[in-house]
């Protein structure tokens, strides 16, 4: 494959050098996302958001050295927002639970059996289901947003949020840790 022609032509906007670009580096790109994170979901889904990046892109970009490396960093970079972003999320949420729990009393007590009891909640719900839930509710992200980044209509984000919440709300009727459940009722607030 020579490279610096076939990248010129992906510029032009031409889909075959593209499908070359893509079967050139989309494994290689894979097994560097992989490494990172241990998921072949988020793996395959960081490289499917580099192409499409990268294709929607093609005509600002300003590559002076190595194409590989560019899409390598690109892959990396994408993995580690995200990695980078769960955390912050799971910070939120636990700041969230303790500032509720603790709002009306100087002691700290170990609340992490009851942050445990609400991610268990969350975490039995469908994944795409639970993937929605999660965006929306805990990260803060809108119906929209959700709907653009899954790929989805907006429609059907409400409908799994609607899910969500039956699903948690019936299984607050049928569980016996009230305190945990009322933590997750108002940090879903």
């Amino acid at each position: 494959m020579d490279e610096q022609n076939v990248i010129k032509e992906f510029i032009a906007g031409d889909v075959k050098a593209f499908e070359k670009i893509f079967y050139n580096y989309s494994r290689e790109l894979y097994f560097v996302a992989l490494g990172l994170c241990r998921d072949q979901a988020l793996a395959e889904d960081a490289v499917q958001e580099c192409f499409v990046y990268l294709w929607s892109h093609r005509t600002q970009l300003n590559i002076t050295k190595s194409f590989e490396n560019y899409l390598v960093t690109m892959v990396k970079n994408l993995i580690l927002n995200h990695l980078r972003h769960l955390r912050v999320a799971a910070d939120r949420e636990e700041d969230i639970v303790r500032e509720i729990v603790f709002a009306n009393t100087e002691e700290e007590e170990d609340f992490s059996s009851k942050l445990d009891v609400v991610r268990e909640l969350i975490d039995s719900l469908p994944e795409s289901c639970r993937k929605v839930f999660v965006m929306t509710v805990i990260e803060g992200s809108s119906y929209a947003d959700t709907a653009k980044n899954l790929g989805i209509a907006v429609n059907t984000v409400k409908s799994q949020v609607r899910i969500a919440y039956k699903k948690i709300r019936d299984a607050v009727k049928n569980g016996t840790d009230n305190d945990a459940l009322v933590i997750l009722f108002l940090l879903l607030l």
